[in-house]
């Protein structure tokens, strides 16, 4: 029977949460930062085809168009300064809310999923943090509004798919 005395557990545990921390600080290093990570040819593809889906919508009713879906996020003021964590959760929440649907499927351009899947891998890749952002909770509350009112938000979510991008465009140029 392998006994320890707590002294030694001790000493075990400090020295193996070091390690762990030494792990994630040299793997936190490795990740490469977004802004050299995300190509501007995919942005600028993304842009060009979210136009040409934009012009394929049907036109919006009177109702929607008033009130902004998204929340009034920015990249360089102090009080909805967001970061790309955030964009990243953004991005999430369009692939599982919006760009999923069947009718928007239907008029989604040619390799527009491909082109969101390598942006939303990338963001992935270059945003490691467990921690969820300070937005988070708005971000799932605008995901909520888009599942309670499907069709229509979910048309008004695609023709506001272009801040999202210019925020990204905004963020890899800071």
């Amino acid at each position: 029977m392998f006994v320890v005395r707590s002294s030694s557990l001790s000493l075990l545990l400090l020295l193996l949460s070091s390690i762990s921390g030494l792990v994630a600080v040299a793997t936190a290093r490795q990740s490469p930062a977004c802004p050299q990570v995300i190509p501007a040819a995919l942005i600028r593809d993304l842009w060009n085809q979210t136009s040409a889906l934009i012009n394929k919508l049907p036109k919006e009713e009177n109702s929607s168009r008033r009130k902004r879906l998204l929340p009034k996020f920015c990249t360089r003021c102090p009080t909805h300064a967001i970061g790309w964590l955030e964009v990243r959760e953004v991005i999430d929440m369009y692939q599982r809310s919006v760009f999923s649907r069947d009718f928007i499927q239907k008029l989604l351009p040619l390799h527009y999923e491909d082109l969101l899947f390598r942006l939303q891998f990338t963001l992935q890749h270059c945003v490691s943090s467990v921690k969820p952002s300070k937005w988070f909770k708005l971000i799932k509350k605008l995901e909520r509004k888009m599942k309670k009112r499907r069709h229509e938000s979910a048309l008004k979510a695609v023709g506001e798919f272009t801040y999202v991008l210019r925020w990204i465009d905004e963020l890899a140029n800071i």
